[in-house]
């Protein structure tokens, strides 16, 4: 059965997204992620995980002095993302690999050679299991547990550069312990759907071989209680802006 596709606009249309009609699509988690990361000018970032190239397309939105390297298991995921880097005009900034994060050495990606490594990586736990195999393999913790895949990431994270991470709030303990002695200098930032609610999802930065001491933000709701979107929230979804002021 073939499959249909759809072009969607980001950012307010500063990217365009091609991407399956039904099964593995971007969500808001690419761009809060995207908008989360303050990479310098001339610096090197890795996506873990890239799917269809929302989260460093997003980026370089942002941040277009930068280079971005993706890496992605699902070889017919890779092909979309490259698609898009070409729809975006992006072929000089951004490039996919497609490999196992696990895999001890990746052609072309150099252990210790990136200023940023960022990451949305499956975060469902529970037996639920998607009839879309790309969608199942996208978001559901299955093959590669959490701590293999955040040890995998760390690997690539120069001396004193950064690692990003979007994930389930719930699973915030774990994701420290992991981080615990390895990272430094942790922002912690809340995602609430909506104010008044528990928050759904917690975005993570911590750089590699620092002591600073760990930072819980203000974070960020993207609804009001009335279900309308908040002015912050509508700067960085549609217009691009920073999550982190």
């Amino acid at each position: 059965m073939e499959t249909s596709f759809t072009t969607d606009d980001f950012l307010g249309g500063k990217v365009k997204l091609r991407q399956p009609a039904d099964g593995y699509r971007a969500t808001s988690d690419a761009v809060l992620l995207a908008a989360a990361a303050f990479p310098k000018t001339g610096q090197k970032v890795l996506d873990v995980g890239t799917g269809t190239g929302a989260v460093g397309l997003c980026l370089l939105a942002r941040c277009p002095n930068i280079t971005v390297t993706g890496i992605e298991l699902q070889p017919h995921m890779a092909s979309l993302a490259d698609n898009n880097i070409l729809l975006n005009g992006l072929t000089d900034k951004m490039n996919v690999v497609t490999a196992d994060i696990r895999t001890k050495r990746i052609e072309g990606i150099i252990s210790g050679s990136f200023d940023w490594v960022i990451t949305n990586p499956p975060f469902i736990v529970e037996d639920q299991v998607s009839p879309d195999r790309t969608r199942d393999i996208a978001h559901r913790e299955s093959s590669c547990p959490l701590p293999d895949w955040i040890n995998s990431c760390l690997r690539y994270v120069s001396a004193r550069g950064y690692f990003a991470m979007i994930n389930r709030a719930d699973r915030l303990p774990e994701i420290l312990s992991l981080f615990y002695g390895r990272l430094g200098e942790l922002r912690i930032i809340p995602i609430w759907t909506k104010e008044g609610e528990a928050a759904k999802r917690v975005i993570l930065i911590g750089r590699k071989g620092v002591r600073s001491p760990a930072m819980l933000t203000p974070g960020l709701s993207l609804m009001h209680a009335n279900g309308q979107r908040t002015e912050r929230a509508e700067a960085i979804m549609r217009h691009g802006a920073d999550l982190i002021f």
